[in-house]
């Protein structure tokens, strides 16, 4: 029993290391050890692309909320920890309770990750995080390399031309796939929009708008054509009160397009599964 409380709370450990923002190695691994996180892979103490993409779930704010851990000992030698967590808002606190069996999936808060550790002489050979879907599947998008993946509509930024080529711009990751802004533009959700003949972007990734510059959550900016920028703004931000302005906000579209030329931020959503 002891054994087994020690092996779940050094994989809660491994959880918070994996979301703490430095270069240090994350405890309790082997050194060859194998990241996943959803499609992504990597191996090593440190796997800096797959931990990046974990803690862009994470935000400033957040903290981790442990669920029920279940210890399956393989040998003497191995066993496999599975659990649940969760990132919740700051003011929610971090749930230093998070033991095995502590609770079940009902009235889960926050957004919840499926974790993996296969322990090897109590440390991690691999460990395995999963999404728990709870939003919406935007597609299934071939690689260039022919591999397949499987995005969300709250994972993706932004789409970019690149040649014959499309760039889907993700939380921590980016992936090519041969395909056309022209026939996307057709066929994806209302709250993706072309503002360029260069890009198509999720509007409830914007964070503001600034002129002619679209500012998106992970800090990158796009350009808005001059000719075509007032009208541009227009589209953006009727799209955005869709999303973003209760039905009892004070704020309209004419007083968004007033407050543009200081520059307007917008509380971007961050649930991301």
């Amino acid at each position: 029993m002891d054994e087994k409380r020690e092996l779940v709370r050094r994989t809660m450990q491994i959880v918070k290391d994996i979301f703490q923002k430095n270069t240090r190695a994350v405890s309790y691994c082997k050194g060859n050890m194998e990241w996943r996180f959803n499609h992504m892979s990597g191996y090593g103490l440190y796997c800096p692309s797959v931990r990046k993409a974990l803690q862009g779930c994470g935000g400033e704010d957040r903290r981790i909320r442990h669920h029920q851990y279940h210890v399956q000992t393989i040998t003497d030698q191995v066993h496999l920890v599975s659990g649940l967590f969760c990132i919740v808002s700051g003011q929610e606190g971090e749930d230093s309770q998070g033991t095995w069996g502590l609770q079940g999936t009902q009235g889960l808060q926050g957004t919840p990750y499926e974790i993996m550790v296969c322990m090897s002489d109590g440390l991690a050979e691999c460990v395995h995080v999963y999404g728990v879907r709870t939003a919406r599947l935007l597609c299934k998008v071939q690689g260039i390399h022919e591999e397949v993946f499987f995005l969300e509509e709250a994972e993706v930024l932004y789409i970019e031309s690149a040649h014959n080529n499309v760039i889907w711009h993700c939380r921590g990751y980016q992936v090519e796939s041969r395909d056309s802004l022209k026939r996307l533009e057709q066929c994806l959700p209302e709250r993706f929009i072309r503002i360029h003949r260069g890009y198509i972007i999720n509007t409830e990734q914007i964070h503001s708008i600034r002129s002619n510059e679209v500012h998106m959550s992970n800090g990158d900016t796009l350009i808005i054509p001059m000719r075509n920028s007032a009208s541009m703004r227009r589209i953006l931000l009727a799209q955005m009160e869709k999303v973003l302005l209760s039905p009892e906000g004070t704020h309209s579209s004419q007083k968004l397009e007033s407050d543009i030329a200081d520059g307007l931020q917008f509380p971007v959503q961050r649930t991301v599964t």
